[in-house]
């Protein structure tokens, strides 16, 4: 199975911008399954304290039904959702409309209204089993049971900040799970990029421009 990280160069809060460099990408991938960081589309929540998270989730919904994935791929990509008027922080994989919602929002989003999901997801495809963690979600792994799956999707945008803090964090999930963990991130006025592949001690990263990786998982 071939997995692509997509990582745009996106514009905050430019969402008709962010879905031209999200689709360029997704043309361009070669995977199977291709896979996008937490709010590709619009950029990151906590960074813009000041948005109106119900637009953003309409906005969202709306550019998402645009999004073109070739036929025989999926795409995996995150936005607020809203659903009977309620707000998440969720992964929904395109075009099967299969969702999994963070179990663990953050303070900012508690503080936007978002509330947090309530199962577990395990995603099936190509013969592979795999589970998605959202940004906050990873330092609550010992809630997030992994048996029986092939991989890790860790959805995230990494900042300089908190690159190796959190690519720590990874590197002990992975090691301690045994998985191969897959790590989003996305490139604008505060995120950094660097999308990496991470098997224990093995890193390997995008640099910090738009790209994407690309990996094979046997």
């Amino acid at each position: 199975m071939r997995l692509s990280l997509l990582q745009p160069r996106i514009i905050r809060g430019n969402i008709e911008h962010n879905l031209e460099a999200i689709q360029r990408l997704v043309n361009e991938s070669k995977g199977d399954l291709l896979v996008l960081a937490e709010y590709a589309l619009t950029g990151s929540l906590v960074l813009d304290l000041e948005a109106d998270v119900r637009d953003w989730a309409l906005r969202s919904a709306k550019a998402k039904a645009r999004i073109n994935v070739p036929a025989g791929k999926h795409l995996l990509i995150n936005t607020l959702a809203e659903f009977d008027g309620n707000l998440h922080n969720c992964c929904e994989l395109l075009p099967t409309g299969e969702c999994y919602c963070k179990l663990f929002p953050d303070q900012t989003e508690m503080d936007a209204g978002i509330l947090p999901g309530t199962e577990q997801k395990v995603f099936e495809l190509s013969g592979k089993r795999f589970k998605v963690v959202i940004c906050y979600d990873l330092p609550h792994m010992d809630k997030i049971p992994t048996d029986n799956v092939d991989f890790l999707l860790f959805i995230y945008h990494f900042t300089d900040d908190n690159f190796s803090r959190v690519m720590q964090e990874i590197k002990k999930v992975s090691k301690a799970r045994g998985l191969r963990v897959l790590a989003s991130s996305l490139v604008s006025d505060k995120n950094s990029g660097l999308s990496s592949f991470v098997d224990g001690d093995v890193i390997v990263s995008l640099p910090r421009r738009e790209g994407i990786l690309e990996v094979e998982i046997e």
